[in-house]
């Protein structure tokens, strides 16, 4: 839910707590007084404090965050796998990016991902033998189903760090990664 309003001015926080002063020759208003003096200090600090509220605000989500992008990057365990510093937008869309990312084993999420850092990749899944599929499908031993093949194409094991760093900080217990690099051929 968005605010209408914007933060307030000095001049009106001081109205709002004279207000609430009591009244009578004790509590005097005029401009020069010691209590209008205090009042003044302490609606400044309120107008600051108001002013503060709305800045942050529009930091409630990465993609505005300029103050707490540093908080959301270390919350979204950002930046991945040694990524060099950014500018501030690519970090915003950075974090966008992962705070909004969906799925994690899904072969065509995988290889979405070694494009989007760059890579061509395949994944091969392999799957149980079972009576409704047909007589030519390869019969893999038990070891081999949660086992992802990832076919890296055109690149050596060297240049991929960064991509086998990221892939395997969203597999999920019990499933295992193998990389198969097709170099430069």
């Amino acid at each position: 839910m968005d605010r209408v309003t914007a933060a307030q001015s000095t001049e009106a926080w001081l109205d709002v707590l004279q207000q609430l002063m009591p009244q009578g020759l004790a509590w005097p208003r005029d401009d020069e007084a010691n209590q209008t003096k205090l009042l003044r200090a302490l609606a400044k600090q309120l107008a600051d404090i108001d002013a503060q509220a709305d800045a942050l605000q529009q930091e409630m989500t990465p993609a505005n965050a300029r103050e707490l992008l540093d908080e959301y990057e270390q919350y979204l365990g950002l930046p991945e796998c040694g990524a060099p510093q950014q500018q501030t937008t690519e970090r915003q869309a950075a974090a966008v990016e992962k705070d909004q990312r969906k799925g994690r084993l899904q072969a065509w999420n995988i290889e979405q991902r070694g494009a989007d850092l760059g890579f061509q990749i395949t994944v091969e899944e392999h799957f149980p033998h079972h009576c409704l599929r047909g007589c030519t499908y390869p019969l893999y031993e038990e070891k081999y189903r949660h086992l992802l093949r990832i076919r890296v194409h055109g690149t050596d094991e060297g240049d991929a760090n960064t991509l086998e760093c990221t892939l395997k900080q969203f597999k999920l217990g019990g499933k295992y990664y193998e990389f198969v690099y097709e170099g430069n051929q």
